[in-house]
């Protein structure tokens, strides 16, 4: 195990200080470096800190973290609870966005994991900072990618591109139908907003600092994309006589209306059995021949010409870069 050097001595102590309280006036008298364990390609160094007051502390690497001696007393346990500890972590903030996410903050939720990435390999204070840059720009992006969508209600005069907290704040105006959701929107949007840039110019950010910071932006993203996905399906109707949301379309088989071919459509509600007035819809003439042909056989798929079969060799032919 490679000795301890002067620096990793000094950001070990102004860790703990950092992450104590300063009022008890309790001081770092020694640190000792007491292993290092690899694990799964990530480097963890543990360190033995005793304090003036003799409490002592295990201080653990990637993610740093400390852990008092009272409650883990050997090595082996709070190593194995660090490791625990870190998966958790990992697993809350490191997540590949959904269909929905990827369709309605799609840009947004990729810088979302650049900036888990760049946590995962934080170690100073200037690196959790890094993360609040990160999670900046996460917001400015979607504020880009949706100022100027057509749900969008501008009431005055429009804001500047950069003015991210004015523009969430049109966004939960714009996404929300009732007032409780819309301060909901806009006190997390403002505050989220807040944390970023002061992480950005805290010089003293500690994990914790950048854990809380990801965790408020993550939580705004995945509220802003429950609103998008709400207000794009808030045409849905409820059931008039149960108030069900579960209303369906359901339609026929081919029918003839006065002389025309066409599908009878009805809502139909899953939960009552409730069932609107039918409504007919005439099939397309192209429709109506393509059915016609494959009913009597007569129907093929379109013949590829040659130069879609030559194309389509051209893709193949793994020689052909």
């Amino acid at each position: 195990m490679p000795a301890m050097t002067e620096l990793e001595e000094r950001q070990i102590r102004n860790y703990v200080a950092s992450q104590t309280p300063r009022e008890s006036g309790d001081e770092v008298t020694l640190v000792q470096k007491v292993s290092r364990r690899r694990v799964a390609g990530r480097k963890h160094d543990i360190y033995d800190v005793w304090m003036a007051s003799g409490q002592r502390w295990w201080v653990i690497t990637d993610f740093t973290n400390l852990y008092s001696q009272d409650e883990f007393q050997s090595i082996e346990q709070v190593f194995t609870y660090h490791l625990g500890h870190n998966i958790v972590v990992r697993e809350q903030f490191n997540m590949e966005p959904d269909e929905e996410q990827v369709k309605h903050a799609g840009r947004a939720w990729r810088r979302y994991v650049g900036a888990v990435d760049a946590m995962a390999t934080a170690e100073e204070a200037e690196d959790f900072q890094a993360v609040g840059i990160r999670c900046r720009e996460v917001l400015l992006a979607l504020v880009r990618d949706h100022m100027d969508a057509s749900w969008v209600r501008i009431p005055g005069e429009r804001p500047q591109d950069a003015n991210a907290k004015e523009w969430l704040k049109i966004f939960a105006n714009s996404l929300t139908a009732t007032t409780r959701l819309r301060r909901y929107l806009t006190a997390i949007a403002e505050k989220t907003w807040d944390l970023t840039v002061w992480l950005q110019h805290y010089v003293d950010a500690t994990e914790l600092d950048a854990e809380i910071v990801l965790g408020a932006t993550q939580q705004l993203l995945k509220t802003f994309t429950l609103l998008r996905v709400s207000h794009e399906q808030a045409g849905g109707q409820r059931c008039p006589e149960c108030d069900s949301y579960q209303v369906v379309e359901e339609s026929s088989e081919l029918v003839e209306r006065n002389g025309h071919f066409g599908t009878l459509l009805h809502d139909e509600c899953v939960t009552c059995g409730w069932k609107s007035d039918e409504k007919f819809e005439q099939w397309p003439r192209e429709r109506l021949q393509r059915l016609i042909d494959y009913a009597t056989g007569t129907w093929s798929p379109p013949k590829k010409s040659m130069d879609d079969l030559e194309v389509k060799e051209e893709q193949d032919d793994p020689q052909s870069d």
